[in-house]
This record gives structure tokens, C-alpha cells and sequence, in this order.
């Protein structure tokens, strides 16, 4: 159960976006993306959220604070490897993180 100690379970899967999205539209959705993780995470404020995880922490821990956010981030790691579609109500606009322009498009 990937949900009983979330974090430790490892819950990665090659996705057919495109696949995704034609069968989410054919249901009523709106389609937005993919688009790389490390932008969506960047645009949903990663780097406010690293100042405030390490203020007031010690040297090490926020080290490893930054090194966790680096690699959720950066594109030599998981920044581009992991992709994000979002499906939405056609009337919602785009999703937090995601631009007009990020409209999936068949």
C-alpha cells in the first residue's frame, strides 16, 4: 500500500501522457502539461519553502534540507526525469503551476 508510510514507497511509473490526456478530455476534463517537475515545483514557491524548512536549523540539517530540494529540482536529477500532467474542469483555467500555454494540445 504505497499509501501506509508515505515517502517510502516508491510509486514511479512510465506514464503515456498522451494517452492520459485523450482519455481525461474524451471524459469532460481539460489536459494541461506534462511539464517537468522541477519547473512545477519551482512556480509552487520550492525555494520559499526551503527558506522557511531551514530557518533556525542547524549547518547539517540545513544542508540536507537543500540537497533534498536539489534533487527534487535540479535536471541531472528528478527536476526533468519526473513529468506532471494536470486534469482539470474545462471552465477552472489552468492549474496551480500551470500556464495558459501548458493547455495540452492533441
Amino acid at each position: 500500500d504505497p499509501l501506509l508510510e508515505p515517502g517510502e514507497a516508491d510509486v514511479s511509473a512510465l506514464v503515456d501522457f498522451g494517452a492520459l490526456a485523450v482519455a481525461g478530455e474524451a471524459a469532460g476534463a481539460a489536459a494541461w502539461g506534462p511539464i517537468a517537475q522541477g519547473e512545477l515545483l519551482l512556480r509552487l514557491g520550492a525555494r520559499q519553502r526551503q527558506a522557511a524548512l531551514v530557518r533556525g536549523r542547524e549547518p547539517a540539517e540545513a544542508e540536507a534540507i537543500a540537497a533534498a530540494i536539489e534533487r527534487l529540482l535540479d535536471p541531472g536529477q528528478m527536476g526533468v526525469l519526473f513529468q506532471v500532467l494536470a486534469l482539470t474542469s474545462p471552465a477552472s483555467g489552468p492549474p496551480p503551476g500551470f500556464v495558459a500555454e501548458e493547455r495540452w494540445q492533441a
